[in-house]
């Protein structure tokens, strides 16, 4: 039984040395595994009078070689690559960000401790790609497609360096980066507006990029909010429980109409 199920379980005898009986789940009482840590003096089992007991932890340095043994790579980045050798699915595992980032301006930046001339790679390639370390720049957006990210400049100006990034805006890539100003550049949906409050709660001058023909292109251009599957996006708490203006009225414009615009609407 190679899963997380029981890595997760190796986990927490490993760290908390004893758990009782009936709190394990009967697949992994029921394995072949778990014998080979009774029987292999990993573990003990410590019958109670009324029944049930607890499991102990009985020799620790031997469980940590079998944990390593068993699951290699799991605890080294959780990657697609540490997964399939764990768990023989790239995607049983959470996978840690990798921080692929694709940045494109007409200003040189601080990226990795190096002077980029973005100007250059933009010019030239359309954008410059590296995982990201640490970014330092003037002014920053995080614009949420990559589409949209090619042409952002053309809504937006060209004093903002742009960064797109692979698997989405997520925190760990919010977290290395400094700047003086920072927008977000999303769709104008429950997600978008969830994905400004996040960079917000790390950096709370952070501001929503919305055009000043907002209503007009909303009139005019948004779609329903339903997915493929007839089901409605659904807010997170945080979007929910926000009082900013500006998510006030994307909110309620969602909540009424049930409609959104995407950010591929701003451009000709």
């Amino acid at each position: 039984m190679q899963n997380q199920v029981f890595r997760n379980f190796i986990r927490k005898i490993l760290n908390e040395e004893k758990i009782s009986f009936s709190s394990i789940a009967a697949s992994i009482k029921g394995s072949s595994d778990f014998n080979t840590l009774i029987n292999g003096g990993f573990i003990a089992h410590m019958p109670a009078i009324t029944g049930g007991g607890s499991i102990y932890l009985k020799n620790r340095i031997a469980l940590e070689k079998y944990y390593a043994a068993k699951f290699p790579g799991v605890e080294a980045g959780n990657t697609a690559i540490g997964n399939i050798h764990a768990f023989r699915n790239t995607k049983a595992g959470k996978r840690q960000s990798q921080n692929i980032v694709l940045i494109r301006g007409k200003k040189p930046v601080l990226l990795n401790e190096l002077t980029v001339d973005l100007s250059f790679y933009t010019g030239a390639f359309g954008a410059f790609s590296s995982i990201l370390l640490h970014l330092e720049t003037d002014k920053i957006c995080f614009v949420e497609n990559l589409d949209s990210f090619l042409l952002a400049e053309q809504v937006i100006g060209d004093d903002f360096t742009f960064i797109h990034t692979y698997g989405g805006i997520g925190a760990s890539v919010v977290q290395k980066i400094k700047a003086e100003e920072i927008l977000v550049f999303p769709d104008y949906d429950f997600i978008g507006l969830h994905t400004f409050l996040m960079v917000k709660n790390i950096f709370h001058y952070t501001k929503l990029f919305v055009p000043d023909n907002y209503k007009a292109l909303y009139d005019t251009k948004s779609r329903t909010i339903k997915t493929k599957q007839g089901r409605e996006q659904q807010p997170s708490k945080q979007v929910l429980e926000c009082n900013e203006e500006i998510v006030v009225k994307i909110r309620t414009d969602i909540f009424e109409q049930k409609k959104f615009l995407e950010q591929q609407a701003l451009f000709k």
